[in-house]
């Protein structure tokens, strides 16, 4: 198990070592993961079918579907404006 470890970016408290391992990408604790879930998550996923033959060959090979993971941005900062509303609502 890996032993490196980063603040969450809501919290700033270390993001759990295990889910650091299943998700290297993460930048959230699970506490934060959680709660971003209802903005649609920290990571959205796009995917392109990939086709290997050329247009109009007889032989088609239809290759296969590529994914590719980005940060939801926009998810990231309602969880930010929301943590930071209760923080001040706590003072």
């Amino acid at each position: 198990m890996s032993t490196k470890s980063r603040p969450c970016e809501i919290c700033m408290k270390p993001i759990e070592p295990e889910r650091l391992e299943a998700l290297s990408e993460t930048r959230l604790c699970q506490e934060h993961h959680e709660k971003i879930q209802k903005f649609g998550g920290e990571f959205t996923l796009t995917t392109k079918v990939e086709r290997t033959s050329k247009p109009g060959s007889i032989k088609i090979n239809y290759g296969g579907v590529g994914g590719r993971m980005r940060r939801n941005q926009a998810a990231i900062e309602k969880l930010k404006d929301e943590f930071d509303d209760e923080k001040w609502s706590k003072n």
